[in-house]
Parts: C-alpha cells; sequence; structure tokens
C-alpha cells in the first residue's frame, strides 16, 4: 500500500535545477567545472505532501551510475524543502573525468518511505568538467608497483565477509529479520606499493548500496578487518528468504591498482523469521600433551656435531670427516652408534657393517649402553683387507643389533647407509668456493623479480624458488664472511608449511625421547610456541647446525628469516659459549636475537651497495609512523616481553649507550643509519661478547632506556621518506629490518 507523503527533487528560486555542480561556492548554477579544481554540490528536494515523514530515509548523489555521496535523513515535515548546499566532497569520494558527466539525484534509494508517487524520485542532468590545466601529468608507477586492494580474510576469520546474529562473531550465523544481523568484512592490499588516500567499501543487500564506508589508506601486504556494522534492518526492509549481500572494495575507483578485476566478493545468506538460536559453545580441540618417556632403550645410527655421520670414511685417521677417497690408499671407517632413550640397555649386542650389501665387519658391544650415549668405533682400517674396492659410488651401511638381542622402543631406526664414491689416482679436497664481484652480481641478477614477487618460495603444485633463495644467500652470505655457504657445515631446509610443521615435531621427538617426564610440560610448550610463532630456527641435527624455514611464504620474506637463522648460527660457530646451555636466560635470548636480527640487516644493505637497488627505503605513511611508534613505546616500557623486541633495544642501547661503540653513535646520529661494514661490526662485537657477561651487559643497557627513547623514535622515523615514489618502496618483508634496526 502507498504512503501518504510524496518527497521529490525541487528546484529552489535562482537555482538551474535540482541538482547543481558549480565550481564556486553559493553558485546555483552550472559554471567553471574542471577535474582539477574544487567542485560544489548542492540540491533540494520537497516533501509535496500535507504528511510528515519521520523516519530516517537517505538521499544519493551518484556520478555516471556510481554513487558518490549519501545523506541520512532523519525525517522532514509536510510542505517543507530540505537542502544540502556547496557539498565539495565530490572529488574526494569519485575520481572525475574531463567531459560530460551524468550526475543522478536519488531520493530514497533503499524504498524505506511508502509515497503516493514513486516515480518521482529520481532527477538527472549533465555537465562538464574542463581538462586539468597542469601540462604534465603525474608519473605513475609501473604496473607491478601499484597497491592491489581485494576483499581478504583476516587472521581469525572464516571469511572475507561475514553475517551473523551473534554480536562480536567472525564467523557467518543464522539470520532472522527479527533480530540484528551485524556485517563485517576484511580487505587487503595484496601489492607492492603503500597509499594513503581514503578507501571506500560498498556493501549491497540485492544490489541495492545500504552501506558505504570509508577507511584510510594501507600499507602494502596489510589486511585490515571492519568493525561489526549492525544498521542493515535500518538501512533496507529486508524480508524472509534468500538475499545477496555483495562487497565492492575501492567502490569509487580512487585508487590505481595492479589488478582492478578482483574487488568484488559476492555471497547468499538466509533469514528466517523470529529469533535465531543460542550461540553454541566453542568446542576446542584437544590440546597436545607431552609424549609418556621411553621404557625401554633405543639404539639408533649416531650424530655428533662437528662430525659427517654415523658412518665416516676417509684416508685420514682421526678426523671423524669424509673425506676425499682414492682406490690406491687403505679407508679408515668410522662408526657411530646412540642410545637416544633415558634408558639403560645392559644386555650386550652387535653392530654389523657392509659394503656393497656384504658383510665386511662385526662390532661388539659386551657391556650394552648407558642412557643418551654415543659410541663410536674410530679408524677401524680392514676395509681394504675385506673386499676390492673399485673406482667408482660404494655403499657402506651399518646395522644394528642385527639379532634383536636388546628390546627397542622402535625396532624400525637401526640401520642407516651412506653411498661415497672413491676415484683413481690421487684425489685431493677441493679449495674454498670463492666469487668475483661479477660473479655475485650474476648471483643477484634476478632480486628485483624476487623481491617483488608474491608467489610462496616453497608450495605444494607451484614453482620452487628454493635455489633462487639459496643463490641470494649465498651472495650475500659471501660479501659478509667471505664464505660460501656451501663450504659451511650447515643443513638448510626450506620446506612448505605442512613440512615445517612436520620438522618441528621430528625434532622434539627425539628431544622427549631424551628428557625425563618433568622436562615433558616445557618442551611441549617450547614446540608449540614454535609451530604458531616461527618462521624458521636454528638447531644442531644430524651432526651439523640446520637451518629450517618455513618458505610458504613471499620469497622476500623467506630470504629474511634464512638469513637471520644463519646470524644464529655464525654465533654458534664463533662463540659456541654464548649458548643458553643448562641456565637459558631471557638476556641471552635478547643478546641473541639482536645478533641475528644485525646480521640480517648488514645483509641486506650489502646487497643494496653491490646491487644499486633500494631495498630498505619506505615511505612517511601513516601506518610506518605507528608500527615505529607503537613498537617502541611497548618495548620501553616492558623489555622482557619477548626475545625478539629485546633485540631490538639491545642492539639500540649498545649503539647509543656502549662507551665501546662511540663511532657507530655517531654514525647512526648523523646519517640516520649505520653502514652494512658498521652494521656488521655491531653483530661481531655482540657476537664476541664472553657469556658470563651478557646478564649484567643487557641489563646496563636497558637503564639507558629513560635516557635514549625518544631519540632511538626520531632517528627511525626520520628513515620514512616523504613524497618517495611507489617504484622505490622497499619490499613489506623487510620492514623490520629496515627501519628497526640501528
Amino acid at each position: 500500500m502507498g504512503g501518504t507523503a510524496n518527497i521529490r527533487p525541487f528546484a529552489p528560486d535562482f537555482w538551474s535545477g535540482p541538482l547543481v555542480a558549480s565550481g564556486a561556492p553559493g553558485s546555483y548554477s552550472a559554471d567553471s567545472l574542471s577535474v582539477d579544481g574544487a567542485t560544489y554540490i548542492s540540491w533540494a528536494v520537497l516533501n509535496d505532501s500535507r504528511s510528515n515523514i519521520d523516519r530516517t530515509f537517505f538521499i544519493d548523489v551518484s556520478v555516471n551510475g556510481l554513487v558518490a555521496g549519501r545523506w541520512q535523513i532523519e525525517g522532514v515535515e509536510a510542505n517543507q524543502l530540505l537542502s544540502a548546499a556547496d557539498w565539495e566532497e565530490l572529488s574526494e569520494r569519485v575520481r572525475l573525468q574531463p567531459g560530460r558527466n551524468t550526475l543522478k539525484l536519488v531520493i530514497d534509494p533503499t524504498d524505506l518511505i511508502p509515497e503516493t508517487d514513486e516515480n518521482d524520485n529520481v532527477y538527472e542532468a549533465e555537465f562538464t568538467w574542463e581538462p586539468p590545466s597542469s601540462a604534465s601529468p603525474t608519473p605513475t608507477p609501473t604496473p607491478g608497483k601499484l597497491p592491489d586492494l581485494a576483499p581478504s580474510v583476516p587472521e581469525g576469520w572464516t571469511d572475507s565477509l561475514i553475517a551473523t546474529s551473534y554480536r562480536g562473531d567472525k564467523m557467518d550465523g543464522p539470520l532472522s529479520v527479527d533480530v540484528p544481523t551485524y556485517v563485517r568484512y576484511g580487505l587487503r592490499n595484496g601489492g607492492l606499493a603503500s597509499f594513503e588516500r581514503t578507501i571506500w567499501a560498498y556493501i549491497y543487500l540485492d544490489g541495492v548500496l545500504v552501506s558505504a564506508q570509508a577507511g584510510s589508506g594501507l600499507l602494502a601486504e596489510e589486511t585490515v578487518g571492519s568493525s561489526e556494522w549492525a544498521e542493515l534492518s535500518d538501512a533496507i526492509h529486508i524480508t524472509p528468504g534468500v538475499h545477496t549481500l555483495r562487497l565492492e572494495v575501492d567502490a569509487t575507483d580512487l585508487i590505481d591498482e595492479a589488478d582492478e578485476g578482483n574487488n568484488v566478493i559476492e555471497k547468499e545468506f538466509t533469514w528466517g523469521m523470529g529469533g535465531v538460536p543460542s550461540k553454541p559453545a566453542v568446542v576446542l580441540p584437544p590440546a597436545p600433551t607431552a609424549p609418556a618417556p621411553l621404557a625401554l632403550p633405543n639404539l639408533t645410527p649416531g650424530w655428533r656435531l662437528g662430525w659427517d655421520g654415523p658412518i665416516m670414511a676417509s684416508h685420514q685417521p682421526g678426523t671423524f670427516l669424509y673425506g676425499p677417497l682414492s682406490v690406491e690408499k687403505d679407508p679408515f671407517i668410522d662408526v657411530v652408534v646412540h642410545n637416544a632413550s633415558i634408558v639403560d640397555t645392559t644386555a650386550s649386542f652387535t653392530v654389523d657393517l657392509y659394503f656393497d650389501g656384504v658383510l665386511v665387519h662385526t662390532f661388539d658391544f659386551p657391556e650394552g649402553m648407558e642412557s643418551n650415549r654415543l659410541w663410536w668405533d674410530q679408524d677401524w682400517d680392514g676395509l681394504a683387507q675385506k673386499t676390492r674396492i673399485s673406482e667408482g659410488p660404494h655403499t657402506l651401511k651399518m646395522v644394528i643389533d642385527p639379532d634383536n638381542v636388546v628390546k627397542e622402543a622402535n625396532e624400525d631406526d637401526n640401520v642407516y647407509e651412506v653411498t661415497l664414491t672413491w676415484g683413481a689416482g690421487a684425489v685431493d679436497s677441493l679449495p674454498p668456493i670463492a666469487y668475483t664481484t661479477q660473479e655475485l652480481k650474476e648471483k643477484l641478477a634476478d632480486l628485483p623479480a624476487l623481491i617483488e614477487t608474491r608467489r610462496p618460495a616453497v608450495s605444494p603444485g607451484k614453482r620452487d624458488y628454493t635455489q633462487e633463495v639459496l643463490d641470494v644467500t649465498d651472495a650475500g652470505y659471501f660479501l659478509l664472511t667471505g664464505k660460501s655457504l656451501r663450504d659451511e657445515r650447515v643443513n638448510i631446509y626450506l620446506l612448505n608449511r605442512d613440512e615445517y610443521l612436520a620438522w618441528i615435531d621430528d625434532h622434539y621427538a627425539e628431544r622427549f625421547a631424551l628428557n625425563e617426564a618433568s622436562e615433558g610440560a616445557a618442551l611441549l610448550d617450547e614446540r608449540e610456541r614454535l609451530k604458531t610463532r616461527s618462521a624458521g630456527l636454528e638447531v644442531s641435527r644430524f651432526g651439523k647446525i640446520a637451518v629450517v624455514v618455513d618458505a610458504e611464504r613471499g620469497v622476500a620474506d623467506v630470504i629474511g628469516s634464512l638469513v637471520h637463522e644463519l646470524g644464529h648460527m655464525r654465533q654458534e660457530l664463533l662463540n659456541p659459549a654464548q649458548g643458553d646451555g643448562a641456565t637459558p636466560s631471557s638476556q641471552r635470548k635478547g643478546l641473541q636475537e639482536a645478533q641475528a636480527q644485525q646480521f640480517e640487516r648488514a645483509f641486506w644493505l650489502a646487497l643494496e651497495e653491490l646491487t644499486g637497488m633500494e631495498l630498505l627505503s619506505y615511505p612517511d605513511h601513516r601506518g610506518l609512523r605507528d608500527l615505529i611508534g607503537i613498537s617502541f613505546d611497548s618495548w620501553f616500557a616492558y623489555p622482557y616481553q619477548d626475545e625478539h623486541f629485546l633485540g631490538y633495544l639491545v642492539q639500540w642501547l649498545s649503539v647509543m649507550d656502549d662507551p665501546n661503540l662511540t663511532e657507530l653513535k655517531q654514525e647512526v646520529t648523523t646519517h640516520g643509519r649505520l653502514g652494512w661494514r658498521s652494521s656488521l661490526a655491531l653483530y661481531y662485537y655482540l657476537v664476541g661478547m664472553p657469556a658470563e657477561a651478557i646478564e649484567a651487559y643487557v641489563d646496563l643497557r636497558l637503564q639507558a632506556i629513560p635516557a635514549y627513547a625518544e631519540a632511538i623514535k626520531a632517528l627511525t622515523s626520520g628513515r620514512l621518506v616523504a613524497g618517495l615514489h611507489p617504484d622505490s618502496e622497499g619490499s613489506p618483508g623487510l620492514r623490520e629490518p629496515g627501519l628497526l634496526a640501528p
């Protein structure tokens, strides 16, 4: 049934129409419109009836079919004129194009008011805007260095567009026309450039605009979630049944994007009638538990840090390393066995050694093995007497307890084999790998494309960037250390997410087996913390240092994580006494993080100098100013809340407060940052610190927070570049080393 009121467009005296666009305020006829000048919009409507309108409704102004402004009207009396004059936000809401553009005034676009005439609610007119007066347009960034806005799923949400009747939920829930509907959405700037211009997100129900929400600009790779919007039923009448919600990000096309085709998501929802069920209780998955300690011994091939494995062969006695092998010399064989359990075995057992599948020797263990002990037989020299060794590859295999005399926790891990190659004549050790400057530049030739790719470095079914990551890392590592990674005793694992979590589980299974039940809870907490919060780790395993990285992330992030862990590795190699040992402390963890963070920063600075690329430059953006201010204020207030945060404080306070580092202080206060050689010098200074001095050193540095807090924030913020061209913006994955370290 129609209503008794009727509201329609109305042209007041001296107005050229009910909707006017003008280049000057107070003018109600079209004149002097230019896309780079101010535009003033005025509109007027009349309640052309004897009935008051006493409920909320909307009035829209659109440009070429795109809603640019919406006014919420809280009712209008009978025969009353309602107007808005000199609204000047049009150019901030839409991108005006030179030439003729159609403006439309729409009254009650969501059909909230019953009227006697529903067909007189629209007025439209054409207006002409002149081109910009500036002859030289602003240069635009390359297509790859643009923002890219799209609906996205924030962490902890189930989708990018949520509708529910449960306040505070971040997942879809039941809906009813008789209870409030809560709508929220997530969006992401997945591009390589940050921006600060306003973003408009429009929400439509069945094609009708119901909400226009503004947000501030986003950093590259920043994801945000909106607050709840609960006014859907106030904006439009909802009937029971199926309806479509649609979200448009950058709905008014103000942002130049790398991809303009991914801004929309649509979902169907069903509204019922009456109440909705009570919110169901959240059922949490069972908490992980520590495995029970082993109740039996477990004999396994043994690995000792610094040795090459459970079976080693060389021509040099006492080395415990693989050496170049020649058929003209007798080899020495080393074999290592481990009781990987907290339970002793007193039973005697044997270990068989095979060469190309033929048993060549048996080692006897007449007294068994104590718990968590390594046993090795060194420099057995009988292989040449037991078999003829020919040129080429041969397999050595050990079988522990082949007669199953010892009852073990695991009977399936008693075998180990390795294939080694024998040459003819004199076989020399290979010299250390060295690179020329040109060779390093060739290794880094693909760095620009790698830094800008948004693909994960390692992901099932997708292109694998492992070799590219290792080439870049090897080049930077050589610049910092003079050594190739290929000459270091390190195993590097770049894994997808599932493999990374499985590797951690496997590593901790070994640790659980070698610790009493009283240590289980602490180990479990450590494991779960790594799985949920870490991007990489560095541990001793399989005779070498293992550096493991979750590589199902952006390439720049993965390189950074790998280099960070290599910084930890260098500390282990150069000053192992700094390790936590049996009594870890927050100070030691913080100092070790400071080292790795500074090693990573030195790496990127060295690559900048060699390649001429701008890797660590960032725009003067609100989000980055907030990142710096909030981060440092939190760290200053609670320095021991996290070892990674403490690491940044240790770096800054060492440079600013340590009397031995006055030259570094002068450099950072003069230039705002350390160069890569000074950065590396800070790393080695911290790595060289005696283990017994760490706690006192860190505590003393933290006492200087009040003296240097504001200076540190100012120096960090001073790195942000006003007017930075998007092509020069550094990778989002490098913001922390670029901004938060001295």
